[in-house]
């Protein structure tokens, strides 16, 4: 049958006959296999219904409560920054060979968004300094429980190593990814902002990996080579970074990683309200087949033409159960796409230039706040682009005083204490650098 009004609930009389085409007398009939106990009996708790003027109205003044943080300065961070993002990007991802052909199966038809893949992988493997990259997961903290998953498959271990200065939704994201999978989870303590050495060498024995990100939460430089040494010869090291950061600090893959995790975010994506993102893998070639997602290689056809297509997914729908990698079943392609651009069009020595200048106007802000009376920096320089920052009086409220002054700052809370968390991006010019300075110094 035909409904009369698709986008409105059925009328009393088609509801009847669609009873009856499915052989039942009543809708009483149709849900009897429901036990009376799970049945709803209260309604949905919901108001009368509205006109569509007013649903929008309503949405509207929702949406105003907002303050974006392109309404003003922002200098947040934990993960998420305000890099600038080329006009070109959006004018070149909404071509049509690229967001319509969604699938990668038929490569016949999705060259456009297999090539698209193809070169995001090879740049994130330039990038990181690895062998090779898989098209994409859903993003930074679901990558890093991946590539521990990854590690248990590849040594035969259960026992994940992570540190304490790794995010903490990375570190919730990992422990969730782990719960049922009978591995164990061992939180590495720090020293000074930094992951203790000791700690390290008295729980790396019979461990599987460790994760460890560098720029880490508190936006301090990790030593991936040391943490390499400190581990087994089986285990993995797990090196978490913000691949704008890697066009100044020596690549994962260069410092001894094994594997490489990180939020594409940075690389030309918005920040959209907390998403969506991008994550980031990387790893050696003999570690491949582990490695969950999709891989996609170039290869010639028949007349010598480039062509591109899919060479590898280990998923559960494709292979033996027992066999797959993980559940992976798409990928966040237009994302993809999106950081593709931004690093053909930046290249290589643009995302060092951009690093070297989020490097030189963070470390100017620190030196400014640190000469102001009753602020200090508890961590010291020995930061990329991020900064903490121990205020004198409570950063909460200083926060929401700097939002009034147009100047939206970050707070993080590490061990029983709240900082200011300041991250600097090229974007930051000196006289909103200066401006914050100044804001500090009156509030203070």
């Amino acid at each position: 049958m035909t409904l009369q009004h698709p986008y409105i609930p059925a009328t009393d009389a088609e509801e009847d006959e669609m009873l009856s085409a499915m052989g039942v007398g009543s809708f009483e009939e149709l849900i009897a296999i429901i036990p009376e106990q799970l049945r709803l009996r209260d309604g949905l708790g919901l108001d009368d219904g509205v006109s569509e003027f007013e649903v929008a109205a309503e949405l509207s003044r929702l949406a105003a409560l907002n303050r974006p943080a392109g309404t003003g300065v922002s200098f947040m961070g934990g993960g998420v920054y305000d890099h600038y993002i080329p006009e070109a990007i959006k004018a070149i991802a909404m071509r049509s060979e690229f967001y319509t052909a969604y699938t990668p199966y038929q490569a016949e038809v999705s060259q456009g968004t297999l090539q698209a893949m193809y070169e995001f992988q090879t740049m994130i493997a330039e990038v990181s300094g690895m062998d090779v990259s898989n098209a994409s997961l859903y993003d930074g903290a679901s990558a890093a429980a991946e590539a521990a998953s990854m590690a248990i498959a590849i040594t035969g271990k259960r026992r994940i190593l992570m540190a304490e200065t790794v995010y903490p939704a990375t570190r919730k994201v990992v422990r969730t990814y782990l719960q049922n999978r009978d591995a164990e989870l061992v939180i590495v303590g720090s020293r000074g902002g930094l992951i203790d050495p000791d700690d390290l060498a008295a729980k790396a024995p019979d461990a599987a990996a460790l994760l460890l990100q560098s720029p880490n939460l508190l936006g301090l430089v990790e030593d991936w080579q040391a943490a390499r040494q400190a581990l087994p010869d089986d285990a993995l090291l797990i090196a978490s970074a913000d691949p704008m950061t890697l066009g100044l600090l020596e690549a994962p893959g260069q410092a001894g990683a094994d594997i490489y995790v990180g939020e594409g975010q940075s690389l030309g994506i918005p920040a959209s309200f907390g998403g969506p993102f991008l994550g980031l893998m990387a790893t050696g070639a003999q570690h491949v087949r582990k490695m969950p997602g999709r891989i996609i290689g170039r290869t010639k056809d028949v007349d010598g033409r480039d062509g591109y297509t899919m060479v590898l997914r280990t998923r559960e729908q494709d292979i033996r159960r027992e066999k797959a990698t993980s559940n992976i079943c798409t990928n966040q392609g237009l994302l993809a796409l999106w950081s593709t651009i931004y690093m053909a069009l930046i290249g290589k020595q643009g995302l060092t230039q951009l690093s070297k200048l989020a490097f030189d106007k963070s470390q100017y802000l620190g030196r400014a706040i640190e000469r102001l009376e009753g602020y200090s920096l508890p961590f010291g320089f020995g930061y990329v682009k991020e900064l903490v920052v121990k205020t004198p009086s409570d950063p909460n409220t200083l926060a929401a005083a700097a939002a009034t002054a147009n100047f939206f700052l970050g707070v993080i809370e590490w061990q029983g204490e709240r900082y200011l968390q300041l991250a600097v991006t090229e974007k930051r010019t000196r006289a909103e650098l200066d401006g914050l300075v100044d804001f500090l110094k009156r509030a203070s």
